[in-house]
């Protein structure tokens, strides 16, 4: 009996992960999740995370006077995605983040997109 040949697979991976950050420039708590997808030499990857921002110094202002401040919202996240490749101990990939609004007056979410080259020791 011959063995059928795999041609093509599709495997993912779930990480979650949760953080706090305490300081006098940012304070928050977050949770969020990545989920990897890989086959051959190349995979795509997707995470969103979500923080309750307590304290936002770049938003909120000076903490020991008065400045500029703005209505910062309580709650706000991220949603990531991009597509990696993999090519023996070197990993090259592309990540495309969207920030959502992260206070009242704000125009629009944020896009911003990153490439990284790494290397395994």
């Amino acid at each position: 009996m011959r063995t059928p040949q795999k041609y093509f697979s599709v495997d993912a991976d779930f990480t979650p992960h949760a953080g706090v950050g305490l300081g006098n420039i940012l304070t928050q708590a977050s949770v969020g999740f990545t989920v990897p997808s890989d086959g051959l030499s190349w995979y795509v990857f997707f995470g969103a995370e979500g923080r309750g921002v307590l304290r936002n110094i770049f938003l909120d202002g000076n903490t020991f006077r008065n400045s500029h401040s703005v209505d910062k919202k309580p709650f706000v996240g991220d949603v990531q995605g991009g597509i990696a490749v993999v090519m023996g101990r070197a990993r090259l990939a592309y990540t495309h983040i969207l920030w959502i609004e992260k206070f009242d007056t704000q125009d629009d979410t944020d896009h911003f997109g990153s490439i990284s080259l790494s290397f395994i020791f």
